[in-house]
Formats: C-alpha cells, sequence, structure tokens
C-alpha cells in the first residue's frame, strides 16, 4: 500500500521521464486513495521526440509533454492519479512549489537536463528533507543519484559543470539570456 499511497512529484518528462512515468503506472505508484504522481514539463513533444521518447505519437507533435505523457500512463494503468503541470521549477516558481508543498511529499524525482534546475530542486529537497532520485541527461552524459536525507550525500557538492550552452526548451519556451537569441538564430538561419 505504500506505492499505492506514495504522494511523487518529478520534473521532466523527456527521455528518462517517459521511462520512469511508464515503470510508476506499472508499477502502482500514486494508485491509491492518498497517492499521487505530479509531473511537470515546460517542453511541447517535437517530432525528434517521437525515436526516444515512447510515450509520444505523432498526432502528439506540438502538445505539452507532461500532459500528453500523464494521458498515456492513464492508458497504462486507469487507476493511476495523475496530475501534469507546465511549470518551470526554480526561484521563480516558489509560490507554486512551497515548503507546504515539499512538505506532503514522499519523494521528489529529478528527470532534467539543466543542471541549475537540477541544482535548485535538490536545495528545495534538503531543506524539507525529502528523498529524491536525482537523474538527467546532458547530452551524451546520464547520472543517477538516490539521496537520503541525513544519510546520503547531497546533489549539489557532485553536481556537474555549469552549463555551457542553450538547450532547446530554453530558446523555445524561456529564452532570457544572449546566448538564447544566438542559438536560436543559428538554428532558424
Amino acid at each position: 500500500n505504500k506505492l499505492k499511497d506514495a504522494k511523487l512529484f518529478m520534473t521532466g518528462a523527456g527521455n528518462i521521464g517517459c521511462e520512469m512515468l511508464k515503470n510508476y503506472a506499472l508499477l502502482g505508484i500514486g494508485t491509491g486513495k492518498f497517492g499521487e504522481v505530479i509531473i511537470t514539463d515546460i517542453d511541447l513533444v517535437e517530432t525528434s521526440n517521437l525515436s526516444s521518447q515512447f510515450l509520444f505519437r505523432e498526432k502528439d507533435v506540438q502538445l505539452a509533454k507532461s500532459e500528453t505523457a500523464a494521458k498515456a500512463v492513464k492508458l497504462m494503468n486507469p487507476d493511476i492519479n495523475v496530475d501534469s503541470r507546465l511549470d518551470k521549477i526554480n526561484s521563480e516558481t516558489k509560490d507554486n512549489y512551497t515548503d507546504e508543498f515539499f512538505g506532503q511529499l514522499d519523494v521528489v524525482v529529478n528527470a532534467l537536463g539543466n543542471v541549475d534546475n537540477r541544482s535548485y530542486i535538490d536545495s528545495r529537497c534538503v531543506r524539507n528533507l525529502k528523498p529524491q532520485i536525482e537523474s538527467g541527461a546532458t547530452g551524451t552524459k546520464a547520472q543517477l543519484q538516490v539521496i537520503l536525507p541525513r544519510k546520503t550525500e547531497t546533489y549539489y557538492p557532485i553536481r556537474d559543470p555549469k552549463d555551457t550552452f542553450c538547450y532547446c526548451c530554453d530558446i523555445k519556451c524561456f529564452p532570457s539570456r544572449i546566448e538564447h537569441t544566438i542559438e536560436w538564430a543559428r538554428l532558424k538561419f
């Protein structure tokens, strides 16, 4: 019953996120009366995602990844309680993802490539003493780390070097640095 009633929060519905969501549905995580899987991702499904992110189909191109992935896992397991969101997780959204929000969770799962966002979520988990499964991919490099409050090392001390390139999701959805504009121009022209 612990798995059924678990409240799990996951950031990212890309390559790693799709695989994890499928596993949650098949394991019955979040299917109990009190259970829930909350997923957030700011990205839209792109044609290039279809070969590696198996929860998405051609008809899903340009739809929100989190909402599309939630519908797909609901088809796998109709009992899963899944809440899809379109929020970026950082200090700008701290009013949406408060200590009260983190306090009600059983586990937090990262499936992100962005080092800054991974570090931010790690800091929130440390502050709220929440276990975390930290996973991410940056280019061809991937990592996984299980973090238990006050028992294991957190993500921050061993984190990856600061990003030196632009993520497609930042360029398309949240251009906020001059590098985003330059990369957008390179991709466009």
